[in-house]
């Protein structure tokens, strides 16, 4: 009797222990395009964005007093910007935004900048740590090196314009409007592709399901539960990638009417 009071003691005692072991670190993030997805568990701050660096190609800095803070997230196929917002939350971030010429010699956005900072204090009254996985600073602190070719920041919109830097008929405005007549451009192309892409997808899927409907009417008794299941994990692959693809192309449409509105 006194043996199993002792185990189960033990036992009890034990079981916080054993939970908190169950609570391993985990960082996986891919990029897809200018999609991001990542599992993240329990994982230091400036370990998920020195990965975040490592996958975007972005140079990030982190707010010194939350470098080790643990934080946790699960998304899936968003974009970039929304996408770090969603990874550091409970805390703020801001992209930058750069020109760059691509391989075809026309001029496109990228992000250049992750800053990640408490929401509390400003993004400008913070010791940035740089965790870039390019950066060659061994004390990690850096100071702010606006870029030249850097157009705005911002993770969610186009900025409003500069009063005097931007003025009506301004060399500054007239570039400015080029760069979006661009990215108006580009973006259009860009969405008429997804929609052509995902068309293809859908339909290649739809065949799949009215072969195995086919089959399933024709097939014998002791077959058709295989048939059905495989039915529906094909119906269910169709609901999520339409669901996917609705959601991509209504973020470019989103950023393309930004573009348009101040193109006007």
């Amino acid at each position: 009797m006194i043996r199993t009071l002792i185990a189960t003691t033990i036992f009890v005692i034990a079981l916080p222990f054993i939970s908190l072991a169950g609570e391993t670190e985990k960082i996986h993030i891919e990029l897809d395009g200018e999609y991001l997805t990542a599992e993240i568990s329990n994982a230091p701050v400036i370990k998920v964005l020195k990965e975040l660096s490592a996958v975007c190609g972005a140079e990030v800095f982190v707010d010194a007093s939350i470098q080790n803070n643990t934080i946790s997230s699960n998304i899936h196929s968003l974009p970039v910007e929304k996408a770090v917002k969603r990874i550091v939350s409970p805390y703020s971030s801001v992209a930058v935004f750069s020109q760059r010429t691509n391989a075809n010699g026309t001029k496109e956005l990228f992000i250049s900048d992750i800053k990640v900072f408490e929401s509390s204090k400003g993004r400008d009254n913070v010791q940035y740590v740089n965790v870039s996985s390019s950066s060659t600073d061994s004390s990690g602190s850096v100071e702010d090196k606006p870029k030249k070719s850097q157009v705005y920041q911002s993770p969610f919109r186009v900025p409003p314009p500069v009063p005097g830097v931007h003025a009506k008929g301004s060399y500054a405005e007239k570039a400015q409007k080029r760069i979006n007549e661009k990215m108006i451009e580009s973006r259009i192309k860009k969405i008429a592709y997804m929609r052509s892409k995902a068309s293809m997808e859908e339909n290649r899927v739809r065949k799949e399901i009215t072969r195995l409907k086919i089959e399933l009417s024709n097939a014998a008794l002791e077959d058709r539960r295989e048939l059905s299941a495989d039915l529906s994990a094909k119906t269910r692959e169709l609901y999520n990638l339409q669901k996917r693809n609705i959601t991509r192309i209504q973020n470019e449409e989103r950023i393309l009417r930004q573009l348009q509105a101040r193109q006007q």
